[in-house]
């Protein structure tokens, strides 16, 4: 028997914004499909599209598509009120300095390479506490 919006709330929602080929396939196998829902963006518009269809408890940005670009996802849905409390994860490249941004934007930020199963855990941690407060 389908659950619809009961499954929804009790599923994680994960948006995916630049994030690789492999990352992407390593992530789906380390959080189970029964616990997340992942979606793909490829870019800013994308994701702001796909934000508002899936309303994410979590985001993960990866600086590779752009630094300019990633940061100006997180400042976006910081700015708007629906994703005050949506989950920023970040993944910086060693090329990328973390400094010379604000880092109050992401709720984690991930140098690579980083162990995925590590931000797995991390993510569902942060998810689980997002959940657990709403």
């Amino acid at each position: 028997m389908p659950l619809g919006e009961l499954e929804d709330e009790a599923m994680g929602k994960l948006l995916l914004v630049g994030i690789e080929g492999p990352i992407r396939t390593m992530l789906g196998e380390v959080l189970p499909l029964e616990d997340f829902k992942l979606e793909s963006a490829s870019s800013g518009f994308e994701a702001g599209i796909q934000a508002e269809s899936l309303h994410p408890d979590g985001v993960i940005i990866d600086f590779a598509m752009g630094r300019n670009e990633a940061l100006m996802i997180a400042q976006n849905l910081r700015k708007n009120a629906d994703y005050n409390d949506t989950v920023l994860v970040g993944l910086i490249s060693d090329d990328d300095s973390a400094s010379g941004f604000d880092r109050t934007l992401f709720n984690e930020t991930f140098r690579k390479p980083f162990d995925i199963a590590l931000l797995a855990e991390r993510v569902r941690t942060l998810v689980n506490r997002k959940k657990t407060l709403a």
